[in-house]
């Protein structure tokens, strides 16, 4: 049955449809269109006006307003195109033409022109519709993924339905977590309404192993990550060092790295301190207290994690750094990222996929910060693809992510975005952005996002299906509201506003 027919000016890119009634379509419906010679055409209306010259403006102020059934309701489309017989996507050659009639798309010619698979990594449904929506999980971790939002959006949430769904797959996992977001991977929720989406609850206690810093007294850790601190260079430890050196101050650590190098045999970092603790310069307490900070550190004490205990099939190491200082954060995400980096280039460990939450403050852009962590992190994203390494970056700040590091990433998860500057970064890099999309991004309702990936032709809005673990980002609650008679008591969080619990 025909929504409605096209009228007035067209061309192959977009047209405008009067449709039958106000409720026969709505805003992101997918519709078809007969077009000879390519058959079905997928388009997708884009907006939807009406009007009633009983109620124009003329009519209000001259009080002729009278009840009237006469509204105008028009849809704008936007067209996707069809597939051609080998299989591409294409646009008509020619204008589609007034009084051609259009109908809701079917399932099948949805999924056709969109590209999307029917196996995958399971991350939720296509908006309006009960089609779900897969990603490819070679695609997601050989070309590299971002998930951007504002704070509250479901960021965090949607990273761990996708870590979920890469944890069933086996892939190593790699996943800095800065704020101890990630640990709850381990359980399974506890909220019965997921059953409703035919989802079950799953805990990944086996495969989720949760690491700490010697310093953060962390209960939920299951192990402490130490590094290899012997025989660093000048080179090494001028990296751990969030200030720039001073030339002299140069000079003095190079001389004492050399002076053990000369010597023969294994140092420390110990022995560095002491090293430059003799040096005959007034500068060396400057040096040394740069140095004794990295060492009370405790990552360089006892024995060093082996990078293929954090990094093996099968697996997911979290790397949680709530309570420490972001330098130190950034020291300890640029060493274990350059030994991973290393490693999977020899081919030491398997190939696999490292998860950056708060991306903004380990490779910010340049003019915002600087952190110790940028250059691998660039280089990762340039060349892991190479290498076998993915990258996930995960942030609500994306204009303060470095602009190469995130035009490097062909999969864009992106939820609600205000920020006029944010929103300006992601349509540098979101391929088949329109205007009226980048308003969908600006009112987008919780835990529903844009898709855009270079395997599906054209962004999609997915509602993200609820998780199968417990989430840990859920903001602290300060003030607690107790209910009251006839008082409705307000549900909150993600979930809640994501699933209308209360």
């Amino acid at each position: 049955m025909s929504i409605g027919i096209i009228f007035g000016e067209t061309d192959s890119f977009r047209f405008k449809v009067a449709l039958t009634n106000s409720k026969s379509a709505r805003r992101r419906d997918y519709v078809k269109v007969w077009h000879d010679p390519e058959g079905w055409v997928l388009c997708q209306i884009v907006k939807i006006t009406r009007s009633n010259e009983k109620f124009s403006e003329e009519s209000i102020f001259e009080n002729e307003v009278v009840e009237s059934p006469g509204d105008k309701v028009i849809a704008h489309v936007e067209v996707i195109g069809s597939r051609d017989e080998f299989g591409n996507l294409r646009l008509p050659m020619t204008p589609f033409s007034p009084g051609d009639k259009v109908f809701k798309a079917d399932v099948q010619l949805i999924r056709k022109v969109l590209g999307l698979n029917d196996n995958g990594l399971y991350i939720g449904m296509l908006d309006g519709y009960n089609i779900p929506v897969y990603l490819d999980p070679n695609h997601i971790v050989q070309k590299h993924c971002s998930i951007l939002a504002k704070t509250g959006s479901g960021k965090s949430y949607t990273a761990g339905v996708i870590l979920e769904e890469l944890l069933e797959t086996g892939i190593p996992l790699l996943v800095i977590d800065p704020h101890g977001e990630y640990a709850s991977l381990k359980f399974p929720t506890t909220d019965k309404k997921i059953e409703r989406f035919n989802i079950r609850p799953k805990g990944f206690s086996s495969e989720v192993t949760v690491y700490s810093l010697p310093t953060s007294n962390n209960p939920d850790a299951d192990k402490t990550l130490r590094l290899d601190g012997e025989n660093l260079s000048a080179t090494d430890i001028v990296k751990l060092i969030p200030d720039n050196l001073t030339s002299t101050q140069l000079g003095i650590l190079y001389e004492a790295v050399n002076r053990l190098k000369k010597e023969g045999g294994q140092y420390n970092l110990e022995d560095i301190i002491t090293e430059v603790a003799n040096t005959q310069s007034n500068v060396r307490w400057s040096v040394l207290a740069k140095l004794e900070q990295i060492n009370e550190s405790g990552l360089f004490s006892g024995r060093p994690t082996p990078m293929h205990a954090l990094f093996r099939d099968n697996h997911a190491s979290v790397i949680d750094m709530k309570g420490t200082s972001p330098e130190l954060q950034q020291v300890v995400t640029a060493l274990v990222c350059e030994r991973l980096f290393e490693y999977r280039k020899k081919n030491i460990v398997p190939p696999g996929m490292l998860v950056i939450e708060e991306a903004h403050n380990f490779c910010p852009e340049r003019g915002f910060s600087r952190a110790v962590s940028s250059d691998v992190i660039r280089n990762i994203a340039s060349e892991g693809r190479k290498f076998g390494l993915g990258l996930m970056v995960i942030s609500q700040r994306p204009a303060r992510i470095d602009k190469n590091v995130l035009s490097q990433c062909n999969t864009q998860i992106i939820l609600r975005v205000t920020n006029p500057n944010d929103i300006q970064a992601i349509t540098k890099g979101l391929e088949g952005i329109t205007g009226n999309l980048v308003d969908d991004i600006k009112s987008l309702p919780t835990g529903v996002a844009v898709l855009s990936s270079s395997n599906i032709e054209f962004p999609i809005v997915v509602r993200i299906r609820p998780r199968r673990t417990k989430h840990g980002g859920e903001s602290v609650r300060v003030v607690k509201h107790k209910s009251k008679k006839g008082v409705k008591k307000e549900g909150g969080g993600f979930f809640s506003k994501l699933f209308g619990t209360k």
